[in-house]
């Protein structure tokens, strides 16, 4: 087991068919990931299918691990099992001492010889897709469904086939048509003798016209539908009758109120039919009897109550009768109560929609039933066929993918490798002059930027329109450069993984620093821009009082505006405090200034130079230091958790990651007229600069000590040459002069020049 440095964490290598039988037994708390979408995995969507067993919408660290344990046991030569992969399986390759591996050889040679291969030694993915397809376009195809087709030119199968799918509803074949699985021909089969039965307890014998079941002779069952029609608004009258016995002042109220009366609109059909559906079906009454006269029904149930009084109340009540009351209401509905509880009996119905003679013609047609299981039988062996075949080909799909795929979870090798781009990305952007070659697609801007933020790196959400109904969105961090013009509403082309480009647009942004410069800047960018505001809001109020005033002035009549009146203290004098706080502050800051000239003019040159550079690093050194700690703490697995990973890594980026993640166009070197770079020339200048500012600093500065030092020996000069001249004008003077008393000491010799 290796590991290897990537970025700025340490993962481990998978290049082999052994690393990924060390990867069994890592812990997880070193992989590079332990879960992760299905949908975020740009390969063959069957591969991810077979990783996700479960269907959860998710591969995990045990999916892995499981899929690895199946391949490594069909593949027993760890070693041969390399990135390098011309899609050709060698047959020999697969395990030949269990009986997984000699299926999968099997299968694979039974394809090989079905697709007339002269040699089968090795077998690809694309054989065995083509096989599938061609299994899938025959009669039999493997998928438990008998359409049409399988039928062949039998028309009694394929008349089965219509009887059975028109009773069960069927199964749709891989054809796309319906047809019928093994299931529904027994569902059928087994429903015809149930129903058959029940409808043989219904009928009428011969001799006679009605049973027990069928009081009114054949017409019961049409008759026993008509009494249900509308019985429950004679259940309803008898109700109300029951209440008006009860309370007479029901009556009132039985029919619809006057003041719903008052706001019927008879020309209105609608309010005609939906009034009249709300009335019972008679006025009720304390006798409690519904009239057989239709004059006294609803009209809306009058003809029903015709039909019902002339078919079914008076020929089992007998004639004569003028009303119905609850008893003989109850006496009508018991003679069809065998008649319902031969409905509730009913079994097999299913099968109903069929004619009784062609379901009776299939209990005596074993030999057709035979014919049709021999057909479904063909078609499960060619199901097992398919199912060899669709193992062989996920072993073909695990030699592909599955040692990417490992570099893509355990690993993020794909990710920092400069080849390429990982399993997961979504493809390259060009935008703002910039290559950008990591982005990742995301199903929910919102709840992404919420994990997001915290990468503290400025990222991009760009919106990509693929065709003219679909748009995905993508996350793009910006690794190197600046920010440049990377704002909302800018556009730029994206390409997909296939090389395809589209449209794209920036939607969102969240703002960090992508450089130490922009770092260093930004505290002096938010200061600016608080100055800058607060300019523009004395700016505003100076243009809007400038406007009011220039208004007044050229308003005809208007009063000159009046002086502010001087502000007064408490005891009526004028108040000075402001006059006096400004005079202060300004003194104080000539003070100041005056200070400041005056010890930089008794500083040399080279005090002042380090003077400066010490006040330029206590400011920058704090703010460059945060500015590096803040960049070294750019986090790219924020954006990859905010995808629905969950990473186990702090991924971050150094120089050489973040110049291949993020990268400016390159001209070509035979290319003529290009920009050049003058980032060596400007420091060239710079430096030339300074050293000629420090020269002439420190020139002027022996100039200045120079001039002092030859004034002092001209003022020294000047001294000897004064005491020469008055000692020689004493040695003039007469010799009879007589001396003084005292002769005065003479004067102390004058200090030495300073230096």
């Amino acid at each position: 087991m290796r590991f290897n440095r990537f970025g700025k964490s340490f993962q481990m290598a998978v290049d082999n068919g052994r690393d990924l039988e060390e990867v069994l037994r890592l812990d997880e708390a070193l992989w590079a990931a332990t879960s992760a979408p299905a949908n975020v995995f740009f390969c063959d969507p069957l591969f991810i299918q077979h990783l996700d067993v479960e269907g959860k919408g998710r591969v995990t660290s045990a999916d892995l691990k499981q899929a690895i344990r199946w391949f490594l046991l069909q593949l027993p030569d760890r070693d041969s099992i390399t990135p390098e992969f011309d899609g050709n399986l060698p047959l020999d390759a697969i395990a030949k001492d269990t009986e997984t591996g000699q299926a999968l050889r099997n299968s694979a040679l039974y394809i090989l010889k079905e697709l007339e291969v002269a040699d089968a030694k090795t077998i690809s993915l694309a054989q065995i897709r083509t096989f599938l397809s061609t299994v899938q376009a025959r009669a039999l195809n493997g998928d438990g469904v008998l359409s049409m087709k399988s039928a062949g030119d039998r028309e009694d199968i394929k008349n089965l086939i219509t009887h059975v799918v028109t009773a069960t509803g069927g199964s749709q074949d891989l054809d796309g048509s319906i047809g019928m699985g093994d299931k529904e021909l027994k569902d059928f089969l087994a429903a015809i003798p149930l129903y058959l039965e029940w409808l043989d307890r219904g009928a009428i014998p011969a001799g006679q016209d009605k049973t027990e079941i069928m009081p009114l002779g054949a017409n019961t069952p049409a008759l026993a539908a008509l009494l249900k029609t509308n019985a429950s608004r004679v259940e309803q009258f008898f109700q109300l009758s029951r209440l008006l016995q009860f309370d007479s002042r029901l009556q009132s109220k039985a029919l619809a109120p006057d003041t719903r009366v008052a706001e019927f609109d008879p020309a209105n059909q609608s309010e005609v039919e939906a009034y009249a559906n709300s009335l019972p079906l008679a006025p009720p009454s304390p006798e409690a009897a519904i009239p057989l006269d239709p004059m006294q029904i609803n009209p809306v149930f009058r003809v029903w109550w015709h039909d019902v009084t002339e078919k079914i109340i008076l020929p089992l009540l007998g004639p004569g009768l003028t009303a119905i009351t609850q008893n003989e209401w109850n006496a009508v509905k018991a003679t069809f109560a065998p008649y319902e509880a031969y409905l509730a009996s009913k079994k097999g119905n299913i099968v109903e929609k069929l004619p009784p003679d062609i379901l009776r013609s299939y209990l005596n047609s074993p030999e057709l039933f035979d014919d049709v299981q021999k057909l479904l039988a063909a078609d499960k062996a060619v199901a097992d066929t398919l199912t060899a075949a669709k193992a062989v080909e996920k072993l073909l799909l695990f030699r592909t993918y599955l040692l990417r795929f490992a570099n893509n979870f355990v690993n993020f090798s794909e990710l920092y490798g400069d080849k390429g781009n990982a399993m997961f990305e979504s493809g390259s952007m060009v935008i703002d002059g910039r290559w950008f070659h990591v982005s990742l697609q995301v199903d929910n801007v919102a709840a992404h930027q919420a994990l997001a933020k915290s990468s503290l790196m400025f990222i991009m959400y760009v919106e990509v329109q693929k065709s003219a109904t679909e748009k995905i969105s993508v996350v793009v961090p910006v690794t190197t450069g600046s920010r440049g013009n990377l704002v909302v509403g800018k556009r730029g082309v994206f390409f997909d993984l296939k090389g395809v480009d589209y449209d794209a647009k920036i939607v969102q942004v969240i703002e960090n620093p992508v450089c130490i410069r922009e770092a260093l800047i930004a505290p002096f960018a938010r200061l600016w821009g608080i100055v800058e505001s607060k300019i523009e809001a004395w700016s505003g109020a100076a243009e809007k009082g400038l406007q009011q005033t220039f208004t007044k002035a050229i308003t005809p009549g208007a009063a000159p505006a009046p002086p502010p009146a001087p502000v007064k203290t408490a005891d009526g004098k004028m108040n000075s405090g402001a006059f006096l706080g400004a005079s202060v502050a300004v003194a104080a800051l000539g003070s100041a200034l005056a200070f400041i000239t005056k010890t930089v003019a008794s500083m040399s040159a080279l005090q002042i130079w380090i003077t400066v550079i010490c006040a330029i690093l206590a400011v920058v050194f704090p703010i460059s230091l945060m500015a590096a700690i803040k960049l070294s703490r750019q986090d790219l697995s924020a954006l990859l958790e905010g995808c629905g990973w969950a990473i186990n890594l702090r991924m971050r980026l150094d120089a050489k990651l973040r110049m291949q993640f993020t990268n400016f166009g390159v001209y070509p070197k035979d290319a003529e007229g290009t920009p050049k770079r003058h980032w060596l020339k400007a420091t060239l200048i710079s430096l030339a600069i300074i050293v000629l500012i420090s020269l002439a600093s420190y020139g002027y500065n022996h100039h200045r000590k120079a001039k002092k030092a030859e004034k002092l020996r001209q003022e020294q000069l000047q001294q000897e040459m004064a005491k020469e001249k008055a000692a020689a004008d004493k040695a003039a003077a007469p010799e009879a002069a007589a001396p003084p008393a005292e002769t005065p000491a003479p004067a102390a010799p004058a200090p030495a020049p300073a230096p």
